[in-house]
């Protein structure tokens, strides 16, 4: 193995650019080259030598962390890992994690994953791209970002050189700004904030067919308005207004009645195919509620004052297209919320789910759920979904929807929501 050297390191410091190294130092990634450049001939040797190398720990001379170099094996390949400490610990998905992986066949190294934040979601993948070239592809929150950007070096190069390095090669292809962006810690923290004291009261709220909150506080019908008298509860949209009530109440001292919130916008959105189900089936139904619930926000916020229903809609994000009034494509989502959580933090989003349903089939909005997206101040992403009265998450979101479409209203997060009580 080949032994660190503190002048190799400063050298290689020096050679990469001042503006290379202090972007880099900004991501929190920590930089663990020198200790992979110790076991540069490991990656290379025989697989039979490959295979016997111990784990071990060790520490970085240019970032100081710690970190556990270990094997790993399955039937197909050979993995070699370096992990950096977190939080005591030595999780795969720790930021900075390289994971050179060889093949069992005939020992070819075929790809190295580099996670880049604390989260197993966001990663670069590289690959070879014959013996002097490599390429580079990039995950956010589990979605590719970028695929196959050329990197003029070769895999094993990879292996040992400086992340900074992988920047440097491919700041003009990638937007490393936007992959490790500056954050409003701030507003980040009011949506965790509204997330937690929502999630505080789940346990109390019940669930029923067609239920929401009037604005008397009480459990009624969305279509009859009628008292629930047995097993009073909410649907998914009741619930969705649930959470827009804790914010109304706090702001403005009062809930929202339900009538207005059903008001249709036929004029922007149906067509000829829709128009004769407007009353068997209520198509839109979904969005023009979470229109509603949002609008309803903006007016009151400009002292009660006419705004355009869709005046709160999701329409323009960096990597995803948006389709009129069916919104973006669910295997998305998590790009979507990530860019939102950059460009518009502070806010927590109603969405609104559209796909062909019943017979004949028609698409038609079928479930409303509430997203709260936010980063915290170490740049990891964060997304709390709640619907129905129940936590669960954009894993259980994508299962569910992933061949469908979800459409977002915006509203302005504020330390003024508290849950409400339900009266009955």
């Amino acid at each position: 193995m080949m032994r660190r050297s503190i002048g190799v390191v400063l050298f290689t410091l020096f050679t990469l650019g001042v503006q290379a190294q202090a972007f880099v130092a900004s991501t929190q990634i920590p930089e663990t080259f020198d200790i992979r450049r110790e076991f540069a001939e490991a990656i290379r040797a025989p697989l039979s030598q490959f295979e016997r190398l111990p784990s071990q720990e060790s520490e970085s001379f240019v970032s100081g962390a710690r970190t556990l170099v270990s094997t790993r094996s399955n039937p197909d390949h050979r993995y070699l890992l370096f992990v950096p400490e977190f939080e005591g610990e030595f999780p795969i998905w720790s930021a900075g994690t390289y994971i050179v992986r060889r093949r069992a066949q005939d020992g070819a190294l075929d790809q190295i994953k580099i996670f880049l934040r604390s989260d197993p979601g966001f990663f670069v993948r590289v690959w070879p791209d014959g013996d002097s070239r490599s390429v580079l592809s990039v995950y956010l929150a589990g979605v590719q970002l970028h695929r196959a950007i050329p990197l003029p070096i070769p895999i094993e190069s990879v292996a040992d050189a400086p992340f900074a390095e992988l920047v440097t090669l491919t700041e003009h292809q990638i937007d490393w700004n936007y992959v490790f962006p500056e954050v409003e810690v701030e507003q980040s923290r009011v949506v965790a904030r509204m997330a937690d004291r929502a999630r505080s009261m789940l346990g109390t709220l019940p669930d029923a067919e067609d239920g929401a909150m009037d604005e008397n506080g009480n459990l009624v019908f969305i279509e009859s308005l009628v008292l629930q008298d047995q097993q009073p509860g909410f649907n998914c949209s009741g619930f969705a207004k649930w959470i827009i009530d804790g914010l109304h109440m706090g702001l403005y001292g009062s809930f929202l009645p339900i009538d207005p919130l059903k008001t249709k916008h036929l004029e922007l959105r149906g067509h000829r195919w829709s128009e004769p189900t407007e009353d068997a089936r209520d198509p839109y139904f979904g969005l023009d509620w979470t229109r509603n619930l949002a609008t309803t926000m903006l007016s009151a916020a400009q002292g009660g004052g006419d705004v355009h229903p869709e005046a709160a809609d999701v329409r323009e994000v960096s990597y995803a297209t948006y389709v009129e009034d069916v919104g973006f494509a669910v295997d998305r989502l998590p790009l979507v919320l990530y860019d939102l959580a950059i460009n518009e933090p502070g806010h927590v989003y109603i969405a609104s789910f559209s796909r062909e349903f019943g017979s004949p089939p028609l698409n038609q909005h079928v479930h409303v759920a509430v997203f709260f997206p936010y980063i915290d101040e170490r740049g990891n992403f964060f997304v709390e979904v709640m619907e129905r009265n129940v936590e669960t998450s954009l894993a259980s979101v994508d299962r569910r929807y992933r061949d469908d479409h979800v459409h977002l209203v915006r509203v302005r997060a504020n330390d003024a929501y508290m849950p409400p009580l339900i009266a009955n």
